[in-house]
């Protein structure tokens, strides 16, 4: 019984400190939207919510709110990599849309 209770603790103790953000995984994950950002600018199609997102995530770490930080930035991460998949797509399928 002892024994379940520390496995417990440890396992929550562990997840505790795992989701912690700090500095160096808020810079890690505004580094991966940057690179997504600047793929779908050269689609020619970011969406606003995903550059709101990026700002968002920029002054969460100036302010030092890492965990705000990294939230923003996989949200603006997410954004980007759908928009890029939609320009992907209208490229191919924009076909379909014109009358033969």
């Amino acid at each position: 019984m002892k024994r379940m209770a520390l496995v417990v603790a440890a396992a929550v103790l562990g997840l505790g400190v795992a989701h912690a953000a700090g500095k160096v995984d808020a810079a890690r994950a505004i580094a991966g939207a940057a690179a997504k950002m600047k793929i779908a600018a050269a689609l020619d199609d970011q969406w606003t919510p995903a550059i709101a997102a990026f700002k968002a995530a920029k002054a969460a770490d100036a302010a030092g709110d890492y965990a705000k930080a990294e939230a923003s930035a996989k949200r603006a991460e997410a954004l980007a990599a759908a928009s890029i998949a939609q320009a992907r797509s209208q490229k191919r399928l924009w076909q379909n849309a014109v009358p033969r």
